[in-house]
Protein backbone atom coordinates (compact mmCIF):
# COMPACT_ATOMS: atom_id res chain seq x y z
CA UNK A 1 0.00 0.00 0.00
CA UNK A 2 3.00 2.40 0.83
CA UNK A 3 4.33 1.88 -2.53
CA UNK A 4 1.02 2.47 -4.29
CA UNK A 5 0.81 5.70 -2.40
CA UNK A 6 4.47 6.90 -3.26
CA UNK A 7 4.09 5.85 -6.90
CA UNK A 8 0.69 8.56 -6.71
CA UNK A 9 2.38 10.81 -5.37
CA UNK A 10 5.53 10.74 -7.47
CA UNK A 11 2.74 10.70 -11.08
CA UNK A 12 1.66 13.78 -9.67
CA UNK A 13 4.86 15.26 -8.77
CA UNK A 14 5.62 14.73 -12.84
CA UNK A 15 2.57 15.51 -13.90
CA UNK A 16 2.69 18.83 -12.01
CA UNK A 17 6.46 19.72 -13.29
CA UNK A 18 5.52 18.74 -16.91
CA UNK A 19 2.51 21.11 -16.25
CA UNK A 20 4.77 23.62 -15.43
CA UNK A 21 7.16 23.81 -18.06
CA UNK A 22 4.50 22.81 -20.77
CA UNK A 23 2.45 25.64 -19.54
CA UNK A 24 4.66 28.18 -18.60
CA UNK A 25 6.00 27.83 -22.25
CA UNK A 26 5.58 30.09 -25.19
CA UNK A 27 3.48 29.06 -28.58
CA UNK A 28 3.95 31.86 -30.65
CA UNK A 29 6.89 33.50 -33.12
CA UNK A 30 9.01 35.77 -30.76
CA UNK A 31 9.93 37.50 -33.97
CA UNK A 32 6.64 38.53 -34.42
CA UNK A 33 5.88 40.04 -30.95
CA UNK A 34 7.10 43.31 -32.19
CA UNK A 35 5.57 43.12 -35.98
CA UNK A 36 4.45 46.14 -37.74
CA UNK A 37 1.18 44.96 -40.24
CA UNK A 38 -1.15 47.06 -42.97
CA UNK A 39 -4.48 47.46 -42.69
CA UNK A 40 -5.42 50.67 -45.07
CA UNK A 41 -3.24 51.27 -48.53
CA UNK A 42 -4.46 55.38 -47.90
CA UNK A 43 -3.23 57.52 -45.09
CA UNK A 44 -6.44 58.89 -44.10
CA UNK A 45 -4.79 62.29 -41.74
CA UNK A 46 -4.80 65.62 -43.37
CA UNK A 47 -5.56 68.25 -40.65
CA UNK A 48 -3.14 69.94 -38.47
CA UNK A 49 -5.31 68.87 -35.75
CA UNK A 50 -4.12 64.82 -34.32
CA UNK A 51 -6.17 62.98 -31.84
CA UNK A 52 -4.96 60.16 -30.04
CA UNK A 53 -6.67 57.83 -27.06
CA UNK A 54 -5.73 55.30 -24.71
CA UNK A 55 -7.84 52.33 -23.65
CA UNK A 56 -7.38 49.42 -21.77
CA UNK A 57 -10.09 47.25 -23.58
CA UNK A 58 -9.65 44.28 -21.15
CA UNK A 59 -10.17 41.76 -23.71
CA UNK A 60 -13.81 43.31 -24.23
CA UNK A 61 -15.08 41.14 -21.70
CA UNK A 62 -16.39 43.96 -19.77
CA UNK A 63 -16.55 43.86 -15.94
CA UNK A 64 -15.86 40.09 -16.02
CA UNK A 65 -11.98 40.03 -16.63
CA UNK A 66 -10.71 38.71 -13.81
CA UNK A 67 -13.43 36.96 -12.68
CA UNK A 68 -13.69 32.82 -12.93
CA UNK A 69 -17.36 33.00 -14.40
CA UNK A 70 -18.57 31.80 -17.87
CA UNK A 71 -18.11 33.84 -21.10
CA UNK A 72 -19.99 33.57 -24.00
CA UNK A 73 -18.89 34.00 -27.71
CA UNK A 74 -22.16 36.44 -27.80
CA UNK A 75 -20.81 38.35 -25.02
CA UNK A 76 -17.12 39.62 -26.61
CA UNK A 77 -19.35 39.80 -30.24
CA UNK A 78 -21.63 42.72 -28.79
CA UNK A 79 -18.87 44.25 -26.94
CA UNK A 80 -16.66 44.26 -30.13
CA UNK A 81 -20.07 45.80 -32.08
CA UNK A 82 -20.02 48.56 -29.52
CA UNK A 83 -16.46 49.61 -29.39
CA UNK A 84 -16.07 49.23 -33.19
CA UNK A 85 -19.13 51.69 -33.19
CA UNK A 86 -17.95 54.56 -30.93
CA UNK A 87 -14.59 54.29 -32.11
CA UNK A 88 -15.24 54.58 -35.79
CA UNK A 89 -17.44 58.01 -35.37
CA UNK A 90 -15.10 59.03 -32.98
CA UNK A 91 -12.34 58.78 -35.84
CA UNK A 92 -8.79 58.51 -33.64
CA UNK A 93 -6.02 58.96 -35.73
CA UNK A 94 -4.20 56.72 -32.64
CA UNK A 95 -5.15 54.33 -30.48
CA UNK A 96 -3.50 52.93 -27.93
CA UNK A 97 -4.62 49.48 -26.94
CA UNK A 98 -4.09 47.34 -23.32
CA UNK A 99 -5.41 43.73 -22.55
CA UNK A 100 -6.37 43.27 -26.51
CA UNK A 101 -6.36 39.58 -27.65
CA UNK A 102 -4.27 38.52 -30.78
CA UNK A 103 -5.09 34.80 -29.89
CA UNK A 104 -6.66 33.89 -26.78
CA UNK A 105 -9.13 30.81 -25.80
CA UNK A 106 -10.75 33.27 -23.07
CA UNK A 107 -11.45 35.58 -26.13
CA UNK A 108 -12.59 32.74 -28.90
CA UNK A 109 -9.05 32.97 -30.23
CA UNK A 110 -9.92 36.20 -32.17
CA UNK A 111 -7.65 38.45 -32.91
CA UNK A 112 -8.91 41.92 -32.07
CA UNK A 113 -6.20 44.14 -32.35
CA UNK A 114 -6.73 43.46 -36.55
CA UNK A 115 -10.27 42.96 -36.40
CA UNK A 116 -10.38 46.44 -34.95
CA UNK A 117 -7.28 47.75 -37.43
CA UNK A 118 -9.40 46.94 -40.29
CA UNK A 119 -12.90 47.62 -39.24
CA UNK A 120 -11.77 50.89 -38.39
CA UNK A 121 -9.90 51.21 -41.71
CA UNK A 122 -6.79 52.44 -39.77
CA UNK A 123 -3.47 52.53 -41.94
CA UNK A 124 -1.34 50.60 -40.21
CA UNK A 125 -1.04 48.51 -36.49
CA UNK A 126 2.43 47.81 -34.20
CA UNK A 127 2.53 45.05 -31.98
CA UNK A 128 3.48 44.38 -28.26
CA UNK A 129 3.43 40.74 -27.45
CA UNK A 130 3.43 40.86 -23.28
CA UNK A 131 1.70 37.51 -22.54
CA UNK A 132 2.20 34.47 -24.60
CA UNK A 133 1.78 30.80 -22.45
CA UNK A 134 0.41 27.34 -23.54
CA UNK A 135 -1.84 27.46 -20.71
CA UNK A 136 -2.64 30.38 -17.74
CA UNK A 137 -4.58 28.51 -14.88
CA UNK A 138 -5.83 31.54 -13.49
CA UNK A 139 -8.35 32.28 -12.61
CA UNK A 140 -7.55 29.35 -10.17
CA UNK A 141 -11.23 27.82 -9.72
CA UNK A 142 -13.15 25.95 -11.06
CA UNK A 143 -10.25 24.84 -13.68
CA UNK A 144 -13.36 24.49 -16.90
CA UNK A 145 -12.99 28.91 -16.05
CA UNK A 146 -8.73 29.19 -16.58
CA UNK A 147 -7.70 31.82 -19.20
CA UNK A 148 -6.09 28.50 -20.84
CA UNK A 149 -3.71 29.60 -23.97
CA UNK A 150 -2.92 33.21 -24.05
CA UNK A 151 -1.45 35.50 -27.03
CA UNK A 152 -2.13 38.97 -25.56
CA UNK A 153 -0.40 42.29 -25.25
CA UNK A 154 -0.66 45.93 -26.13
CA UNK A 155 -0.68 47.89 -29.52
CA UNK A 156 -0.90 50.83 -31.71
CA UNK A 157 -3.35 51.80 -34.13
CA UNK A 158 -2.16 54.45 -36.40
CA UNK A 159 -3.63 56.84 -39.32
CA UNK A 160 -0.31 57.34 -41.00
CA UNK A 161 2.81 55.51 -41.52
CA UNK A 162 4.77 53.67 -38.74
CA UNK A 163 8.41 54.18 -39.29
CA UNK A 164 8.96 51.53 -36.46
CA UNK A 165 8.41 49.47 -33.34
CA UNK A 166 9.89 47.94 -30.70
CA UNK A 167 9.40 47.40 -26.69
CA UNK A 168 11.03 47.54 -23.73
CA UNK A 169 10.56 44.53 -20.77
CA UNK A 170 9.97 45.64 -17.41
CA UNK A 171 10.82 43.65 -14.51
CA UNK A 172 8.71 41.31 -13.40
CA UNK A 173 6.48 41.65 -9.75
CA UNK A 174 9.66 41.46 -7.44
CA UNK A 175 7.61 39.82 -4.00
CA UNK A 176 5.91 37.28 -6.54
CA UNK A 177 7.55 33.70 -6.26
CA UNK A 178 9.04 32.21 -9.68
CA UNK A 179 6.15 29.78 -9.96
CA UNK A 180 3.72 32.78 -10.14
CA UNK A 181 5.96 35.18 -12.67
CA UNK A 182 6.60 32.23 -14.89
CA UNK A 183 2.60 32.36 -15.73
CA UNK A 184 2.39 35.89 -15.72
CA UNK A 185 2.17 38.97 -18.09
CA UNK A 186 5.62 41.03 -19.10
CA UNK A 187 4.76 44.87 -18.22
CA UNK A 188 6.20 46.57 -21.32
CA UNK A 189 7.29 49.89 -22.58
CA UNK A 190 6.19 49.66 -26.34
CA UNK A 191 7.94 52.42 -28.35
CA UNK A 192 5.99 53.24 -31.65
CA UNK A 193 7.79 55.86 -34.37
CA UNK A 194 5.14 57.44 -36.81
CA UNK A 195 5.51 59.99 -39.78
CA UNK A 196 3.79 63.24 -39.82
CA UNK A 197 5.07 64.80 -42.97
CA UNK A 198 8.59 65.94 -41.95
CA UNK A 199 8.28 65.61 -38.50
CA UNK A 200 8.61 61.76 -36.54
CA UNK A 201 6.16 61.67 -33.71
CA UNK A 202 7.02 58.95 -30.77
CA UNK A 203 3.92 57.05 -29.43
CA UNK A 204 5.00 55.29 -26.20
CA UNK A 205 2.24 52.89 -24.92
CA UNK A 206 2.32 51.05 -21.63
CA UNK A 207 0.86 48.84 -19.04
CA UNK A 208 1.96 48.61 -15.44
CA UNK A 209 2.36 46.67 -12.89
CA UNK A 210 -1.23 46.00 -10.86
CA UNK A 211 -0.53 44.37 -7.83
CA UNK A 212 2.95 45.54 -6.48
CA UNK A 213 3.46 49.30 -5.78
CA UNK A 214 7.27 48.88 -5.20
CA UNK A 215 7.35 46.90 -8.91
CA UNK A 216 5.37 49.63 -10.36
CA UNK A 217 7.15 52.52 -9.08
CA UNK A 218 10.59 50.96 -10.56
CA UNK A 219 8.84 50.69 -14.13
CA UNK A 220 7.97 53.67 -13.76
CA UNK A 221 11.33 55.41 -12.98
CA UNK A 222 12.55 53.43 -16.05
CA UNK A 223 9.79 54.72 -18.00
CA UNK A 224 10.04 57.89 -17.01
CA UNK A 225 14.39 57.77 -17.99
CA UNK A 226 13.63 56.18 -21.33
CA UNK A 227 10.54 58.94 -22.30
CA UNK A 228 13.02 61.88 -21.17
CA UNK A 229 15.63 60.51 -24.06
CA UNK A 230 13.18 61.56 -26.64
CA UNK A 231 11.32 64.70 -25.20
CA UNK A 232 14.02 67.14 -26.87
CA UNK A 233 14.16 65.68 -30.38
CA UNK A 234 10.53 64.78 -30.78
CA UNK A 235 6.98 65.14 -29.83
CA UNK A 236 6.36 62.38 -27.49
CA UNK A 237 3.59 60.70 -25.92
CA UNK A 238 3.11 58.51 -23.38
CA UNK A 239 -0.06 56.94 -22.93
CA UNK A 240 -1.87 53.76 -21.26
CA UNK A 241 -3.09 52.06 -17.80
CA UNK A 242 -0.82 53.18 -15.07
CA UNK A 243 -2.20 51.54 -12.44
CA UNK A 244 -1.79 54.00 -10.30
CA UNK A 245 -3.84 57.45 -9.20
CA UNK A 246 -2.59 60.77 -9.42
CA UNK A 247 -1.04 61.99 -6.49
CA UNK A 248 -3.56 64.88 -5.53
CA UNK A 249 -6.26 62.33 -5.56
CA UNK A 250 -8.69 62.98 -2.25
CA UNK A 251 -8.91 59.30 -1.30
CA UNK A 252 -4.91 58.78 -1.48
CA UNK A 253 -4.47 56.24 1.03
CA UNK A 254 -0.77 55.24 0.19
CA UNK A 255 1.71 57.60 -0.93
CA UNK A 256 3.40 56.12 -4.69
CA UNK A 257 5.80 58.03 -7.02
CA UNK A 258 4.48 56.74 -10.06
CA UNK A 259 2.20 59.45 -11.67
CA UNK A 260 4.25 62.14 -9.55
CA UNK A 261 7.32 61.28 -11.34
CA UNK A 262 5.74 62.48 -14.46
CA UNK A 263 4.27 65.74 -12.80
CA UNK A 264 6.65 67.36 -11.53
CA UNK A 265 8.59 67.86 -14.00
CA UNK A 266 7.90 71.09 -15.89
CA UNK A 267 7.70 69.81 -19.78
CA UNK A 268 5.50 67.46 -19.34
CA UNK A 269 1.81 68.29 -19.61
CA UNK A 270 -1.20 65.59 -18.53
CA UNK A 271 -4.30 65.54 -20.77
CA UNK A 272 -6.59 65.81 -17.46
CA UNK A 273 -4.76 68.83 -15.48
CA UNK A 274 -4.55 68.99 -11.76
CA UNK A 275 -6.97 71.98 -11.23
CA UNK A 276 -9.52 70.79 -13.96
CA UNK A 277 -9.30 67.37 -11.94
CA UNK A 278 -9.90 68.21 -8.69
CA UNK A 279 -12.83 70.53 -9.44
CA UNK A 280 -15.21 67.19 -10.35
CA UNK A 281 -13.09 64.32 -10.10
CA UNK A 282 -15.48 61.76 -10.29
CA UNK A 283 -16.32 63.24 -14.02
CA UNK A 284 -12.43 61.81 -14.74
CA UNK A 285 -12.33 58.51 -13.05
CA UNK A 286 -11.63 55.56 -15.45
CA UNK A 287 -12.08 52.40 -13.16
CA UNK A 288 -14.32 50.68 -12.82
CA UNK A 289 -16.56 50.96 -15.22
CA UNK A 290 -19.59 49.47 -13.36
CA UNK A 291 -19.16 52.40 -10.42
CA UNK A 292 -15.93 54.37 -10.83
CA UNK A 293 -14.03 55.16 -8.45
CA UNK A 294 -10.18 56.01 -9.26
CA UNK A 295 -8.38 56.98 -11.81
CA UNK A 296 -5.77 54.67 -13.36
CA UNK A 297 -5.32 55.96 -17.24
CA UNK A 298 -3.19 58.64 -18.35
CA UNK A 299 -1.92 60.55 -21.56
CA UNK A 300 1.39 62.52 -21.16
CA UNK A 301 2.84 64.71 -23.60
CA UNK A 302 6.37 67.21 -23.81
CA UNK A 303 4.86 70.38 -24.09
CA UNK A 304 7.91 71.85 -25.52
CA UNK A 305 6.73 69.86 -28.70
CA UNK A 306 3.34 69.80 -28.35
CA UNK A 307 -0.08 71.75 -27.87
CA UNK A 308 -3.09 69.92 -26.41
CA UNK A 309 -5.76 71.16 -27.65
CA UNK A 310 -8.81 69.23 -25.71
CA UNK A 311 -9.41 65.68 -23.78
CA UNK A 312 -11.66 63.96 -21.44
CA UNK A 313 -12.35 60.42 -20.75
CA UNK A 314 -14.73 58.61 -22.78
CA UNK A 315 -17.58 57.90 -20.77
CA UNK A 316 -20.03 56.49 -23.62
CA UNK A 317 -17.77 53.18 -23.79
CA UNK A 318 -19.45 51.85 -20.61
CA UNK A 319 -19.24 48.36 -19.77
CA UNK A 320 -17.38 46.83 -22.92
CA UNK A 321 -14.09 47.18 -20.66
CA UNK A 322 -13.85 47.64 -16.96
CA UNK A 323 -11.55 50.97 -18.04
CA UNK A 324 -12.98 53.99 -19.60
CA UNK A 325 -10.54 55.27 -22.53
CA UNK A 326 -8.53 58.61 -22.10
CA UNK A 327 -8.74 61.03 -25.41
CA UNK A 328 -6.33 64.22 -26.19
CA UNK A 329 -6.74 66.12 -29.16
CA UNK A 330 -2.94 68.18 -30.17
CA UNK A 331 -1.27 69.67 -32.53
CA UNK A 332 2.65 69.83 -33.28
CA UNK A 333 4.47 73.07 -32.02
Amino acid sequence: MKKILLGILALLLVSLVVFYFWGSSSFSDEKKYDQVVNYDDEILHTSDTLSIMTYNIGYLSGMTNNLAVDRSASLFTNNYNRVVKILDSANYDFIGLQEVDFNSSRSFNINQFDSLGNHLKFHQGAYAVNWDKSYVPFPYLPIQNHFGKMLSGQGVLSKMQILSNEFVTLRKPISAPFYYNAFYLDRLLQITKVQLGSDTLIVMNVHLEAFDKETRELQAKKIYNIYKSYTSDYPTLLIGDFNSRPPFASDIVEEEITIGLFLIDPNIGEAIEKDRYLRNESQFFTFNTEDPYERLDYIFYNKNKISKIDSDVLKVAGDISDHLPVWMTFSLK
